[in-house]
């Protein structure tokens, strides 16, 4: 008996082990910081972007490069040289060939050069710290997005569930009164047209029980796939008949993730423009250089070889003149590309206000529409209780008690419809007082 009870228990360890609970959409919410592709691709974004801003600091840091190498100069080429340069007795016009120079030249050396006055390089840094902050907006807006599907799918979850447990108490109700039907058609009371009337709300009701666990299990696959998870999800949570509060629901003091991102844009391309004009600028390079040469006419031995080493350092100043209007064109380009970013982000701007506004009137008028809903299908239920017990004890007939009963059903679809439009005007507003 102990072994199968230890056995039975390990059996629901391990099926605990292998699925994912979640008890409230925050924490569907934290996970998906963690998990979700989107998300996570967003993030790497930004560290690639952080890389690459730290990797332009470096550009102004000086270069220093070393170099070695190796020549056998096989056959030295003769060098023809005045006769009388060597012997004054020479005649005028002639020439003697002499070879300079010794087979085998071994060469080290170290170069620097450093970019002491270039200011694209200085604007490089500029725009690669506002492509950083413009990835950064980025991956808000990811999550704003991300967490806005992800609240739908958990919500429409928790609806449908809700729903499902009405829809199987209503497929009770249709049974109880076909059941009676039947009974009363058995005996010759009610007619075929009768029965029938039954059986079809019966099926009905049947029919909305699958479709709706139809629509449940889509809906868990879809909520897997958001989070990025194989396992089987559970929702410990459960939607509560009662208005939903936000705390201060109608105060939004956030720009919202999409102006975030506009803002970034419209920095970046000022930033571009700035580079842009610093074509016109000039650049001043300091240059260093040391080199050693060994020349020897044995390839190992160094013993007598002549040393040569040679060292220099300059200054280099380079003045754009003219490139025929190249720089001028691209000026203009950016100029046109910053003014069109700036009309996007007083668009946007425009639209987040109003987008807010609707929130908060979609919101106050979700809260309103369930009050009223609520108490509608609290009276509903009373008169579907009397029109029940009035059928039972035979003192309405069929056709009364089955239009009763559809009267219920379209209540509580407009009840969930109400609590629908709530849940659903709270989790925007909720997740938009986030960001």
């Amino acid at each position: 008996m102990k072994t199968i009870i230890l056995a039975l228990l390990g059996f629901t360890s391990f099926n605990a082990m292998g699925q994912v609970q979640f008890g409230s959409l925050q924490e569907v919410l934290a996970y998906a910081d963690k998990n979700a592709i989107s998300i996570q691709s967003a993030l790497h974004q930004e560290q690639i972007a952080t890389v690459k801003n730290k990797a332009s600091k470096t550009a102004l840091l000086p270069t220093v490069n070393a170099s070695a190498g190796f020549n056998d100069n096989i056959t030295l080429q003769p060098t023809l040289v005045p006769a009388n340069l060597f012997n004054p007795a020479a005649p005028q016009g002639t020439f003697n060939e002499y070879t300079f120079g010794k087979r085998y030249v071994y060469t080290a050396g170290v170069q620097a050069n450093w970019d002491v006055i270039n200011f694209q390089k200085w604007f490089d840094i500029k725009i690669s710290q506002a492509a950083s902050l413009l990835n950064q907006a980025n991956t808000i807006n990811t999550k704003y997005q991300v967490y806005n599907q992800l609240a739908q799918t958990y919500f429409s979850i928790l609806l449908t569930e809700k729903y499902l447990k009405i829809s199987k108490e209503n497929i009770v109700t249709a049974d109880n009164i076909y059941q009676i039907a039947k009974d009363k058609y058995d005996i010759g009371i009610f007619t075929e047209e009768n029965l029938n009337r039954s059986k079809i709300q019966l099926v009905q009701a049947n029919q909305q029980v699958s479709s709706l666990e139809s629509s449940l299990e889509q809906l868990y696959n879809q909520l897997q796939s958001q989070l990025n998870i194989d396992e089987p999800l559970i929702l410990k949570d459960e939607l509560l008949d009662k208005e939903m509060d936000t705390g201060n629901a109608l105060v939004i003091t956030t720009s919202h993730p999409e102006v975030l991102v506009q803002e970034a844009q419209v920095q970046l391309s000022e930033k571009l423009l700035a580079q842009t004009k610093s074509l016109h600028y000039p650049t001043l390079t300091l240059g260093y250089q040391y080199n050693y040469n060994w020349a020897t006419d044995k390839m190992t031995d160094f013993s007598q070889a002549n040393n040569l080493p040679q060292q220099f350092w300059g200054l280099k100043l380079s003045v754009p003149i003219f490139n025929g209007f190249s720089t001028k064109s691209k000026i203009k380009q950016s100029k046109i590309q910053l003014e069109q970013e700036q009309m996007v982000l007083d668009s946007k701007k425009l639209v987040a206000k109003k987008d807010d506004d609707n929130l908060q009137i979609q919101y106050r008028q979700g809260a309103e529409d369930f009050r009223k809903q609520e108490e509608v299908l609290q009276l509903q239920n009373k008169n579907d209780t009397h029109s029940k017990n009035r059928y039972d004890s035979g003192i309405i007939g069929l056709d009364e008690r089955l239009d009763k009963f559809k009267d219920l059903l379209e209540v509580q679809n407009q009840y969930m419809q109400s609590l629908s439009n709530q849940y659903i005007s709270y989790y925007k507003l909720y997740i938009r007082k986030q960001f």
